[in-house]
């Protein structure tokens, strides 16, 4: 329950900021790979993600303007047999530059993603040795182009994702997506 309230707060705060303001979906590919304590690594793997996002244009100038870009995403994020699915809700702050129908723009993103499912193919070990939630941050940028955003982001994921079993690895990913703004 608290993280859907969450979820509506973030959503909800910016409703009523007399600001132009779009709804839209978005998805994309994922690919991810977990950095073990030490530095060391494993290979990457694809994977996907898919939500709503909701754009709030805060100030506008005549060369660019402020952005905040809430998002409720599903994103999986594979490893060596193991899948965790996560509800993700990063908060977008994008700087975009005005070019008239073309407008570039780069973000920053905190975010935060509670476990929604997870699976792990291999047999040493169950998925239940997971943390039930993920706080990082995300870098990108993209482009606006009429009704459409492409982007890009590198994902950097902060806490420790292994519990037990004196694991511990983060989640870092690179995602690349189209979001469609249907309402404007």
């Amino acid at each position: 329950m608290k993280h859907f309230l969450l979820i509506c707060l973030t959503f909800f705060t910016f409703a009523p900021l007399h600001a132009q303001l779009s709804v839209g979906a978005k998805a994309g590919g994922t690919f991810t790979h977990r950095q073990a304590a030490g530095g060391g690594g494993n290979e990457w793997r694809s994977s996907y993600h898919a939500g709503l996002a909701l754009n709030v244009y805060l100030a506008e100038f005549s060369f660019g303007g402020f952005a905040v870009q809430p998002e409720i995403l599903y994103n999986q994020k594979k490893a060596d047999g193991l899948q965790l699915g996560y509800v993700e809700v990063p908060l977008g702050i994008i700087y975009l530059l005005n070019f008239g129908n073309v407008i570039p723009y780069v973000c920053v993103a905190p975010y935060y993603a509670f476990l929604a499912s997870e699976r792990d193919d291999r047999s040493e070990g169950s998925a239940d040795g997971y943390a039930k939630s993920d706080y990082g941050v995300k870098f990108g940028g993209g482009v606006e182009l009429r009704y459409f955003q492409l982007s890009a982001s590198y994902s950097k994921g902060m806490s420790n994702v292994a519990k037990g079993s004196g694991l511990s690895f983060r989640n870092i990913s690179t995602e690349i997506s189209l979001a469609y703004f249907f309402l404007r």
